[in-house]
């Protein structure tokens, strides 16, 4: 007998619940984490959904559930009851929608989240808890049932509770990740390295514990110094030394960033910000709740987005402290200040040290910056001290005489000019004599200045390794990531054309980049990463001053290095083996462990080809018809090479999308106008769907921000009006990306600024909810 509360009655009372969320949600999109919690109801009621409607399939196949699953009258009763109460608390939780929606309405939209927070999170754990008893109902057999149940339900309730902790465990660490696509560990670790005990006390016992102390109210501490001087290891030594005061002993909170010439991300302001973010969330999670959106939707936020979410999140008691190394090696060091200031300005309880190699900025007020300028005479004693611990630990220098050891002191100290890395460059070079009086001569002939050693130490390279040594530094000059040992063996002996590297084609000894170079690189034995030393390798290599002396055949050109680097990336895709792409994503690790450079060339051609096109020439003919060729391929059977470079960049999205997204697409996202341009005259469609979000080429294009293909698309017809998976156009993200002149461009080509379709946007947030 069919009672009020039973199943179909339910799933139709669930259908006029999700109806009224939905309007609620749209409200909600105004109210802090008010989302969150109609999200977290969506999930339940879908899956509550999916519960009831089973148990009436059963119960229309003939087969009664209280026969199946219940052997007694009080069994019976029992999920009776459970219908019951079912019904009564989606009612209430109706009732409580409707009254939301009502006032989400009216005036009371200003007033905030309607209601006490805690009576919706409520009724949805008891929408939880009566789905686990209706779980229990489908999947034990009627003696399990009366005999365990209250057991079985603890069990698969705190089963539940787990499952949900990692799968947000594993969004979290998504988040971070993109976010924050730096390794802060390894930059901490890397600039503690050269870091040499009981120096840099100068600093750390006067200027930083003046700044520490706060007594002052200078809450800018602004370390200057040229290159080279020990300001990343002064910076580390800081950070040091905060983090290991007993934590009843402070109320200091510790957030650090090194920018680096090494990493790209690094020098960029919104992965500067998302660094100290990630860190907050080490305490406070729940800040990463609102990237969650952004990071669903793939939308980079802004800078003020960002400092927003801080400054929300930050307790006001604690004292926050920033560190901030090497701001002079971004190309927006302006734009990290004002950051700053802005930061400083909203949270008066943060303190904040930074390094350059330039005076401050005049935005700070004098009152509230302590500068602390690197003399020569700074730091005559940590030289000093740095020499004594390296011919002590170094076995060749260990062994000289008393009085060689002297004259070496004397030496470095004299002509370090208060640069350790000039002392640091010069004792390599002597510790790789091979007899003391090789050492005596190399000290008579050492050269001024750090620029006279790098010009050293490249005319030491045998004539057999020249070659390679400056295949070797084009790639860690230009490389658009970090690099590991194993690619960049790979990347140095590729030669155009090739179809696969076999034995004969490697190097014998898979370490002989480190010894070519030795002084010019430095190699991290955890990670595998090889990078430049020091920025002043970079600069020296790059500089007019090399182009005139003995080493000139050492001498880069960034349009020819970054030719060279795309070139090989594209040949390297275009391998045989991967004329097909991998079934699976363990086929696909597997693929990438094989072949060291894949991950890299996958990711970064585009962006070396991107370069070149603003640079000289721009993309000359063979530049194009290579990357035409990589292209065409996905008219071959399974995709070809082109499938196999998509499945990488789209590691974990839907395998078919790989398949699905045209060239065009790509080409369009990564800017390369004569590409694009050369695609559309060969009749590729204007309006084709790709990638994650389904994207025509014109909406990647506007959301990546590539003013003159859009400009190209639209004077080829593209509809300006097309919608992506969230039912954006291409308008409304030029508006939320503020791109101007994208938008001005849009509107002139008849854009029409619409709202975007709700019921599309909430259908994708709620499948990428319950998946």
């Amino acid at each position: 007998m069919l009672t009020m509360a039973d199943p179909l009655s339910i799933s139709g009372l669930i259908l006029q619940v999700i109806t009224t969320a939905k309007t609620v949600y749209d409200y909600a999109s105004q109210v802090k984490n008010a989302q969150k919690d109609i999200r977290e109801l969506f999930g339940e009621l879908f899956a509550l959904k999916a519960i009831v409607d089973q148990i009436q399939m059963e119960k229309d196949a003939t087969i009664k559930v209280t026969e199946i699953y219940f052997n007694n009258t009080r069994s019976s009763d029992a999920f009776d009851k459970a219908m019951t109460d079912t019904r009564n608390l989606l009612q209430e939780i109706l009732d409580d929608l409707v009254e939301r929606a009502l006032r989400g309405q009216s005036l009371l939209r200003n007033l905030g989240w309607p209601g006490k927070k805690t009576n919706l999170q409520e009724k949805v754990a008891k929408l939880e808890r009566i789905k686990t008893y209706f779980i229990l109902v489908l999947m034990n057999d009627k003696a399990e049932l009366g005999r365990d149940m209250s057991i079985s339900i603890g069990a698969i309730a705190e089963t539940s509770i787990q499952l949900y902790q990692n799968n947000q465990d594993e969004i979290n660490r998504k988040i971070k990740d993109w976010i924050c696509p730096i390794d802060l560990e390894l930059m901490h670790r890397r600039a503690r390295s050269t870091c040499q005990s009981g120096t840099g006390l100068w600093f750390i016992d006067g200027p930083f514990q003046r700044w520490l102390s706060g007594s002052d109210d200078m809450r800018l501490l602004y370390l200057e110094g040229k290159s080279g001087s020990g300001k990343t290891v002064l910076c580390s030594s800081a950070i040091e030394a905060v983090q290991t005061v007993p934590t009843d002993k402070t109320s200091f909170q510790v957030l650090y960033h090194y920018c680096s010439f090494r990493s790209v991300p690094s020098q960029q302001l919104i992965y500067i910000l998302g660094a100290l973010i990630t860190q907050i969330s080490e305490t406070i999670p729940s800040i990463l709740e609102d990237l969650r959106e952004p990071y669903e939707r793939r939308t980079e936020p802004t800078a003020d987005a960002l400092i927003e979410i801080i400054h929300s999140h930050i307790d006001t008691r604690q004292h926050l402290l920033v560190f901030i190394d090497a701001v002079n090696e971004s190309s927006e060091s302006d734009a990290i200040f004002k950051a700053l200031h802005k930061l400083m300005k909203l949270l008066p309880n943060l303190f904040a040290f930074t390094t350059s190699t330039v005076p401050p900025p005049s935005l700070f007020e004098n009152n509230t910056l302590l500068r602390v300028k690197m003399e020569t005479s700074s730091n005559p004693n940590d030289i000093h001290a740095y020499i004594n611990r390296q011919l002590e630990q170094q076995p060749a220098l260990h062994r000289l005489a008393p009085h060689v050891k002297d004259q070496i002191k004397r030496t470095l100290t004299k002509k370090a000019n208060g640069m350790f890395r000039y002392v640091q460059c010069q004792l390599e070079l002597l510790s790789s004599q091979r007899t003391g009086r090789d050492v005596i001569r190399a000290l008579e002939q050492i050269p001024d200045g750090i620029n006279g050693t790098y010009e050293l130490i490249l005319e030491c390279i045998p004539p057999s390794d020249r070659e390679l040594a400056r295949e070797i530094l084009v790639w860690l000059i230009y490389n658009r990531q970090p690099i590991r040992l194993s690619a960049l063996n790979e990347a140095i002996v590729l030669q155009r054309y090739d179809r696969y590297l076999d034995d004969e084609c490697k190097l014998f000894d898979q370490t002989a980049i480190l010894h070519i170079c030795q002084g010019l690189l430095t190699y991290d034995e955890k990670t595998s990463i090889v990078a430049l030393a020091h920025s002043s390798v970079r600069s020296y290599l790059t500089s007019d001053a090399i182009k005139k002396s003995r080493a000139a055949f050492y001498s880069v050109d960034e349009r020819v290095a970054t030719r060279n680097i795309f070139q090989k990336c594209l040949t390297y895709l275009m391998f045989d083996e991967f004329n097909n792409p991998c079934r699976n994503i363990p086929a696909l690790n597997k693929r990438l462990a094989e072949y060291p450079l894949l991950r890299y060339a996958a990711e970064n051609w585009a962006t070396h080809c991107n370069a070149i096109q603003y640079t000289g020439d721009g993309l000359i003919d063979s530049d194009l018809e290579q990357a035409m060729s990589f292209f065409y391929t996905h008219k071959f059977h399974n995709g070809g090479n082109y499938t196999s470079w998509a499945q990488i960049l789209l590691f974990e999205a839907p395998a078919k999308l790989s398949f699905i997204t045209e060239p065009l697409y790509y080409a369009a996202s990564f800017g390369l106008l004569p590409v694009v341009d050369r695609l559309l005259e060969n009749g590729a469609s204007r309006n084709c769907h790709g990638g994650r979000n389904k994207s025509t080429p014109l909406v990647v294009a506007t959301f990546r921000g590539h003013l003159p293909v859009v400009k190209l698309l639209l004077e080829r017809g593209e509809d300006p009006n097309t919608k992506d998976i969230y039912g954006m156009t291409s308008l409304e993200w030029a508006l939320e990306k503020r791109f101007h002149e994208i938008e001005h461009t849009l509107r002139q080509y008849g854009a029409g600024n619409t709202s975007p379709n709700p019921d599309i946007h909430q259908t994708w947030m709620l499948t990428k909810e319950l998946k």
